[in-house]
């Protein structure tokens, strides 16, 4: 491991960076720098800061904010004076909210808005060991209350640099790299969140793997704008950032994602499916208002990438003819993708869910490859598709450092020196993740000769039908989410002889296929029971039944007329679908369908 420990990669980082930027946030209309010295002072206040405050060495401090700079000073601050860093969503009801900080026995929490300080201060009555509150916004601040601004927090620290940072920067260089340093909590689909346990060996072998992995070098940018406190955009993301040398900007309001990625130009973008989703169905509602001409080329275009995209994958070699026919139509595909993306893009990543194939070929032919990977909060980096070695319709191979292995009913086994530690207070817990020195995810999978990796489904999500038939409902809810039109699918039928389709319809892609087609019902509801938007999921799924066996058609569907919310808690902050408590809410509706 070249790093002892994180703070030890932050040191030798800044040292050799200084002050060159390692973020920028938007200010206006414009992008402030921010360097890598300036970043570690803070980093150092913050630390300081809670020396002064009495904080416990090992005790949490709990981070519930946007993504701002704040969230990485808090996070290595509070590493370097040896407490776990532990992230709340920034969604988080209060009842959320205070089982984390129960659990994690918070000493300290930062918030970064009114609505989320109202959300702790309604709850601390019932944490005695909250100590403090820390809050963004200065003028939140009531001392009497405990709640201190966050700059006054730093500055309590800068003054006290003398009396404790040639401590705290000792101890924190000494800190073993199986030291906990964080405490990462699952989202919770399957039940209660439990927070896993990480160590610095488990944060530098993740990084090093995905620097590794991808060739990420000094010279790539990203955006920060999927939540911290998820172990994707927390290792996977900020760490190997810092690891690799990165510069990152910061996209604080998601609302001004798309309008910011194209100013600040990324090299790098890593997201869920979700979001090539959104830039896939953008790009093909333009294409519906294009002329007939321009549409005819587009389409000449994917037609070719496609075939050429295929044959790369396949191995097998690109007929001349084709490469020129590609040479001379590609521009008509990528200048499109290029107008949501910024231009710079030299690749992208997804992971928390399967990518449909569509969206995966589509911008594949526009010369952007995403690689799907697969990990888990107990171990993010298991399996990565490579620049020049992916295949669609898998996760790639092994990571660097880490064994695959399938069990006997299926289920993915991996072995790596990026394993978490166990779940914080859950012994029982934690020794039952483990099967001969194998973690086991709960995955089931597939590996093809070349060591490639499927996801089949979940375990505990495998559903029965009344005739025996065990179905994986992933697979099929990913097929039906290739359409751009829908939003969300959940697939119902355990102890049914048949499969139905609880499906969800994207809002800004219905309003505009309704605009573009001329039809007459305006409003959202409204127009999940046109005829003709229904005859348009009808045909989808359709072609999606015979993709798969009669067992696995799905035979009826219904359309929400609403689309799934996190408000309505019924899906993650990673946008998965929380099949539970949808299937209670939505049973009778579902249960019509067998009528």
């Amino acid at each position: 491991m070249r790093y002892a420990n994180l703070f030890t990669l932050l040191t030798e980082q800044v040292e050799r960076f200084t002050e060159r930027e390692i973020f920028f946030v938007r200010q206006g209309d414009q992008w402030l720098g921010i360097s890598w010295q300036t970043f570690y002072q803070e980093v150092m206040d913050f630390a300081c800061a809670l020396k002064t405050c009495a904080f416990t060495p090992g005790k949490a401090v709990c981070i519930q904010a946007g993504n701002t700079p704040l969230w990485p000073v808090s996070d290595l601050g509070t590493i370097a004076a040896a407490g776990l860093s532990t992230g709340i969503y920034p969604s988080a009801s209060p009842q959320q909210c205070q089982y984390l900080l129960h659990h994690a026995e918070a000493e300290f929490v930062i918030v970064d808005s009114a609505e989320r300080l109202e959300k702790i201060l309604s709850i601390k009555p019932h944490l005695p060991q909250l100590k403090t509150i820390l809050v963004a916004d200065e003028a939140l601040a009531d001392e009497a209350h405990g709640v201190i601004g966050f700059q006054n927090f730093l500055q309590r620290g800068r003054a006290n640099r003398q009396r404790f940072a040639e401590e705290i920067h000792h101890q924190a260089l000494q800190a073993s790299s199986a030291a906990i340093t964080m405490l990462v909590y699952t989202s919770g689909t399957t039940g209660v969140p439990k927070g896993a346990c990480l160590s610095h060996q488990y944060v530098l072998n993740s990084a090093a793997s995905v620097v590794e992995a991808l060739r990420l070098e000094e010279s790539d940018t990203a955006l920060s704008y999927l939540p911290f406190c998820h172990v994707a955009e927390r290792i996977a993301g900020f760490y190997t950032r810092l690891y690799a040398g990165m510069t990152t900007y910061f996209i604080e309001d998601l609302r001004h994602l798309w309008a910011h990625m194209i100013d600040a130009k990324p090299t790098i973008f890593g997201s869920l499916p979700y979001f090539f989703e959104k830039i896939h169905a953008r790009i093909m509602a333009d294409l519906e208002a294009a002329s007939e001409t321009e549409r005819q080329s587009f389409n000449d275009a994917l037609t070719t990438g496609r075939a050429i995209s295929r044959l790369q994958q396949s191995g097998a070699p690109i007929p001349a003819a084709l490469q020129q026919q590609h040479e001379r139509t590609a521009h008509h595909l990528s200048r499109k993708v290029e107008q949501y993306t910024g231009g710079k893009l030299r690749l992208m990543t997804s992971g928390g869910a399967p990518l449909p194939l569509e969206i995966g070929e589509f911008f594949d032919a526009a010369g952007i490859a995403i690689l799907e990977a697969y990990g888990l909060t107990e171990n993010v980096c298991v399996a990565f598709n490579r620049p020049q070695r992916r295949k669609f319709g898998t996760v790639g191979t092994a990571m660097p450092g880490c064994e695959i292995a399938l069990a006997e009913d299926g289920e993915i086994l991996v072995r790596s020196a990026m394993r978490f530690s166990g779940y914080h207070k859950e012994p029982l817990k934690s020794a039952a993740m483990f099967r001969e020195g194998w973690l086991l995810t709960g995955d089931l999978g597939e590996l093809d000769d070349d060591g490639f990796l499927k996801i089949t489904g979940r375990k505990k999500e495998l559903l029965v039908t009344s005739t025996g038939k065990n179905i994986a409902p992933l697979a099929l809810e990913n097929y039906l989410k290739e359409h751009p039109l829908i939003s969300h699918a959940m697939i119902y039928g355990d102890g049914k002889s048949y499969l139905v389709a609880l499906i969800t319809l994207n809002q800004r892609e219905l309003e505009e296929k309704a605009r573009t087609r001329q039809l007459a019902d305006a409003n959202y509801a409204a127009l999940t029971r046109n005829e003709e938007i229904v005859q348009l999921v009808q045909q989808h799924i359709e072609r999606v039944n015979r993709r798969v066996s009669s067992t696995e058609a799905i035979r009826k569907f219904v359309i929400l007329e609403h689309d799934l919310s996190l408000e309505a808690d019924e899906i993650t902050p990673t946008m998965k679908v929380k099949r539970e408590v949808v299937t209670a809410r939505y049973k009778n509706l579902l249960e019509k369908l067998y009528r």
